[in-house]
Parts: structure tokens; sequence; C-alpha cells
């Protein structure tokens, strides 16, 4: 075992993806989405879409505020994902209480305040440093790697390139307590009333003589009956609000278990076939970049020049949409090699935030989307750069988020470095 093989293994990557984790919340928190900030330690992917939300978000005229309460939060595991030679994935979470504002016209709308279970994708790259020099493949000056995401700062020339890690490549969180409410006072109040109800029904007569009469023991003795019928209907509510937890944990399980079983089978048949000929292929990293794909297809108004959709002329259905969360399910539907490409066919479950008006609603919703890369175009897991120049004009530019060369509109295809979408849908 070589030197560096030993120093990789001597790292605490769990600890480190629990700090990465609590700092990149720590960054959520006070993020303004809406002016386009997001977390440093968010990748590139997560950083554009954040972009593109911030518009819409103008768009619908609202705003959205998260609040992770790190201080008082429990710490989990880091959860080993999958293996390969080159990358380290860690998914770190905790459990902590959460407030989410969405707004509209500087209004509070739709509040959610709960106990929430974060879950995160932490990504490390072996060996991958930063501020290594590296020459420019198109005039040769020296820079640093960090740089050149950028831009070659000499000759402007733009690259597609691997990103810098460590970084968060997807996050989402559950709720952790709680049915339809969270607190057993409502539940309580219903006990009592179903009590009291049940009691006045049964004993009418007798209520109405005695509390029309004079006779103060007997007033004294309904009183106390009254009372006792107060604490039992308190008490049954705890039982109520079991009884409405057990009956929504049986409900969310039979409804979700099909999903849970593709996703299974997701995790088990789809790196066989991917591993076919991308030998260092990890479902984890490939989750993260179909949310990417999915958020820019949701958040983008102009899908003639995007670049990661190669379809046919459609209109967006999802321009309502402000926010929205991995759910933790996906299904490989079907995948196939033709004509050198390889093609996906998934469906991944999301939960989105819609405003319509004045109103934020939420809702669990799967996408459906074909996407396909060329066989020979293995992603590269250790550093990679690619220059991008325009087939045409020789021009070079950002070709990662625009489809066409702005100086002479011709289309540049991607999808010999990287995924790229055919078909996309909401189900």
């Amino acid at each position: 075992m070589t030197e560096k093989q030993n120093n990789v293994k001597e790292k605490d990557y769990d600890k480190e993806s629990r700090e990465l984790l609590k700092t990149f919340v720590g960054e959520l928190n006070s993020s303004d989405i809406r002016k386009g900030e997001y977390p440093k330690l968010a990748s590139a992917d997560l950083k554009y879409t954040a972009s593109l939300q911030s518009k819409r978000l103008n768009e619908k005229n609202s705003d959205i505020r998260y609040d992770y309460d790190t201080d008082s939060a429990i710490n989990g595991s880091a959860i080993k994902l999958d293996k390969d030679t080159r990358y380290i994935t860690r998914m770190p979470f905790y459990i902590a209480e959460s407030k989410t504002e969405y707004l509209v016209g500087g209004k509070v709308r739709k509040r959610e305040k709960l106990q929430k279970t974060m879950y995160a994708n932490a990504i490390w790259l072996i060996n991958q440093n930063k501020n290594e020099s590296y020459v420019c493949p198109n005039c040769g000056a020296v820079s640093t790697v960090k740089q050149l995401l950028s831009g070659c700062p000499f000759c402007k020339t733009r690259f597609l390139m691997s990103d810098l890690f460590p970084k968060i490549t997807n996050y989402y969180d559950r709720s952790t307590k709680g049915t339809i409410n969270s607190s057993v006072l409502p539940f309580s109040l219903l006990g009592i009333l179903i009590v009291l109800c049940i009691y006045g029904f049964m004993n009418f007569d007798t209520l109405k003589t005695v509390f029309m009469s004079d006779d103060m023991t007997a007033k004294i003795i309904q009183g106390a009956w009254l009372s006792g019928c107060v604490v039992v209907g308190a008490i049954s509510g705890f039982i109520l609000k079991l009884a409405a937890n057990i009956i929504y944990v049986l409900m969310y399980t039979i409804f979700y278990i099909p999903s849970l079983i593709r996703l299974v089978r997701t995790k088990r048949k789809l790196p066989e076939f991917m591993r076919g000929f991308e030998k260092n292929f990890t479902l984890d990293h490939f989750i993260g970049k179909l949310i990417y794909l999915i958020r820019t297809m949701v958040y983008s108004n102009d899908y003639e020049n995007c670049a990661v959709y190669s379809g046919g002329p459609t209109e967006n259905q999802c321009k309502d949409i402000i926010d929205m969360t991995y759910f933790g399910f996906v299904n490989a539907r079907n995948y196939y090699i033709e004509n050198d490409y390889a093609y996906v066919d998934m469906d991944v479950r999301m939960y989105t935030y819609s405003c319509k008006g004045h109103r934020v609603s939420k809702k669990s919703e799967v996408f459906n989307l074909l996407v396909y890369k060329s066989i020979h175009a293995e992603t590269d897991y250790g550093f990679s750069i690619h220059k991008i120049e325009c087939k045409n004009c020789g021009s070079s530019f950002d070709a990662a988020r625009e489809k066409h060369c702005p100086f002479c509109k011709s289309e540049y295809d991607i999808s010999d470095y990287d995924w790229v979408i055919k078909e996309f849908r909401k189900k």
C-alpha cells in the first residue's frame, strides 16, 4: 500500500463530513436565495441552479428563508456510500429543529416549523489540489486549477472541467416527528370534546334537572364527573395522537413500498450496467447529476438555449415551482446502449413548492427524464479539463450553461463529455 493510500485511509471522513454539513447549513441559513447567494461549499451545479431559482423567485415576487438550528443539532452517523477508486463519498445527517418560510409580496404565505433529519452527499476527490499549477491548454499560461474554473485569466478560454472538492453535491431533509401537527394539544382538545359530548348525550336529562335545581350537592357531584371527563378526554388525546401516528406510518409505508422496491432494484442493477463502460461509476454521484438536470429544467425559461437539453421544442410546464428538494426515491425504468450512446430512463421523486398568486403549496411529484451520453466519454473522477471551442467560429464560451455559441449561434453538443436530457416531463 502506498503512502498516499495510507493517508487517505487514515483521514476521518465521517467526522469531516458532519462538519461540512454543519458549515453548509450555517451558510444556507444566512444565504439570500433571491439575490443569488448560496453556500460556498455547494457544488458548481448547485450554485448554477440556485442562480436560476433566484430568477424564478424574482418573477414570482417571492422569497425563501431557511433557519436550521445547528446549535441544538443531534449528530448522526455518516453513512458510507458507493465505493470507487477516486471518490470518497459520505452521507452525513443530523436531527435539528428547522423553520422554513415562503414569502410572497413580503408576507409569509407558508411556514414549516418541524423537527427534521437533514441528509447530504459530501464528496472528496482523492489527491485533488485546487491550488496546484496547471498550464492552459490554449495559450500555455500557468494558472491554478481554481482560477481555470471560471476560464483562463490570460486568454479567456473556457473549459469543461471537474469541480473542486470537498463539496456538498446534494442535500435534503425529512420530517422527524409528528403527523398532522407535532403538538398533542389539538388531539387533547378533541378528546375532551368527544368525552364531554358522550357524557352529555348519555346524561342529558340528569344534567338538565341537576343544574336547574337548587341541590348544591348534586351540582358538585356532576361538576366532579364533568371534571373527570375533561381529564379522561385530555389523556385520550395522547391515545388519539399515538393512533394518528400509527395510521400515518402504516399508510406512508404501504404507499411507498413500491418506490422502495424500485429504489433497491435500481441500486443493484444500474451500477452493473453503467460499469460495463464506466468502471468508476458512482450511483450517488449520478443521482446528484440527475437532480441538477431536473432543477435546471424546472427553473429554466429558455429551453432553446439550455445546454443540458437536446429534445424537441417544448414549453416549461413547471413555471410555478419556486423550491424543490430530493425525496430519496429514484427508479431506473430502462437503460440501453444505442449508436455508441448510453441512454437511461429515470424517475426521480421530489417535494415541490409552487407559488400561484399569493398562495404557496407543497406537493410530492415524480419527474421522468431520458438522459444520454457517449459511452466513450467515461466520467473522469480525477481532475479533468476540456477546452471549449466552437466548431464553426472557434470562439470559447461556457458550454456547460449555454447550448449555442454567443458569437455565431452554432449549437454545441456536450453529450460527448456529460449527460444530456433527451426527454423530460412531470408525471
